[in-house]
């Protein structure tokens, strides 16, 4: 049984759903777009004042405006929303979203295609007949399956805790995939092979994934050949480090799925590096487009300010420098001869454990001056009460195009009243 229906947004998803449905010969009542559509009939830029015979309405448009779409509608409508079905097309929200039309007694669901659709022009194509996926209220699920059974689409029903589960495995799958060969296309590139030649092994491998499912894992880590991936580690490491953290990650998970206990060693570089080494580093890390940011400091107690202050430095970029003041320079500084409290070396060794920092140098002069003059991150960053005039290295990285940021420290932490409580006590 046909049943008129209405779309609101005519993207990519909006504009196939309308087409697969208009040929499966379901009267479409009007449509809402911002753009102009010569094409089509019933199109306008406004909802109407009324469902206009509408059974079902699709809501198109981007997740961050579902809410609002809903409650605009629920303002229009208001009691002529009872009985009408009504749903949307993202991944990760669930028909939750449209509350507002549910407390008017309309059907609401959460009818997702999973299927990845990157251009307009082939997107009614892969949507005719690919499975699809809802949640929402029963007569909403009853409604889906009979509209996409119409069309050819294959319906899953998941329940609306499980959205977030579902969109996370789709990304992973589709989105995902999608860098890991483009990962795969680089590495080729760089030794002229073009991209064409690892389709074979693409789809030779999708092949065998639908066929043996996990059992599909092939290569060293599945073989427990450490020598082959420290090569692959070396490599990257050296050449590609912003592919080495995917590598790591997916080579730990590879190595739990074929019952193999990945080395401890194995992946672990050395994140205190001497200057030679990390100026070549860095040179290395700006090849490859990644945002450097540098800090400086003492770090001589590490308590949860200068946590909080280097994970907000980190955001500023894609790779997070600390240069730390020498146990020499800090005495320079009027600290005391009792200070540091912790040698450099066990300073360096505790900052590099943080997650949010990349690399750590000892620097011995009074200020990190050179070092900056060196490095020239795209991004300086101080914590305190610094004017970004004051920061040092301040003219070199704005010299350079770089930005200069003072983050405030978090209140309430201070090294030396720390000191100053241990001694009391």
């Amino acid at each position: 049984m046909n049943s008129n229906f209405a779309v609101i947004g005519l993207g990519r998803i909006g504009r196939a759903m309308l087409s697969l449905l208009q040929e499966a010969g379901h009267p479409l009542q009007w449509a809402v777009s911002s753009r102009e559509h010569p094409d089509l009939r019933h199109v306008s830029t406004s909802l109407p004042a009324e469902p206009g015979g509408a059974e079902i309405v699709l809501i198109a448009v981007p997740d961050t405006c579902i809410a609002q779409t809903a409650h605009t509608i629920a303002e229009a409508w208001k009691g002529r929303c009872q009985g009408i079905t009504f749903f949307h097309f993202s991944g990760l929200h669930s028909s939750e979203l449209l509350a507002p039309l549910s407390r008017l007694g309309a059907h609401t669901g959460s009818l997702h295609p999973l299927q990845s659709v990157s251009a307009a022009p082939q997107a009614y194509q892969q949507l005719k007949g690919c499975p699809l996926t809802v949640e929402g209220s029963p007569p909403a699920i009853v409604r889906a399956r009979k509209l996409a059974a119409t069309f050819g689409g294959k319906i899953s029903v998941i329940s609306t805790q499980d959205k977030v589960i579902y969109h996370t495995a789709a990304v992973i799958a589709s989105n995902y995939l999608v860098i890991i060969e483009n990962q795969a296309r680089e590495l080729f590139s760089s030794i002229g092979l073009d991209f064409s030649a690892l389709l074979p092994l693409i789809k030779g491998t999708l092949s065998n994934i639908e066929a043996q499912g996990p059992k599909a894992l092939t290569g060293p880590v599945a073989r427990g050949d450490w020598d082959t991936v420290r090569e692959h580690i070396n490599l990257l490491s050296r050449r590609y480090p912003d592919m080495l953290a995917s590598y790591l990650s997916l080579g730990h998970y590879a190595a739990h799925q074929a019952g193999r206990t990945w080395p401890q060693t194995l992946g672990k570089g050395p994140a205190v590096l001497e200057r030679e080494a990390l100026v070549s580093h860095a040179a290395r890390l700006k090849e490859r487009g990644l945002r450097l940011v540098f800090t400086n400091g003492c770090f001589d107690i590490l308590h949860a300010g200068h946590v909080s202050y280097l994970e907000r430095a980190r955001a500023l970029g894609d790779c997070l420098i600390v240069g730390l003041n020498s146990d020499a320079s800090i005495r320079k500084l009027g600290k005391g001869e009792e200070r540091p409290l912790n040698d450099q070396a066990s300073r360096a060794r505790v900052l590099a454990s943080l997650a949010c920092v990349s690399y750590v140098t000892i620097f011995y002069e009074e200020t990190p001056y050179e070092l900056i003059e060196t490095l020239r991150p795209q991004v300086l960053v101080k914590g305190g009460d610094w004017k970004v005039a004051d920061i040092v290295g301040a003219d070199i990285v704005r010299a350079s195009g770089g930005e200069v940021v003072s983050l405030p420290f978090v209140d309430g932490y201070s090294t030396t009243s720390l000191v100053e409580r241990i001694r009391r006590s």
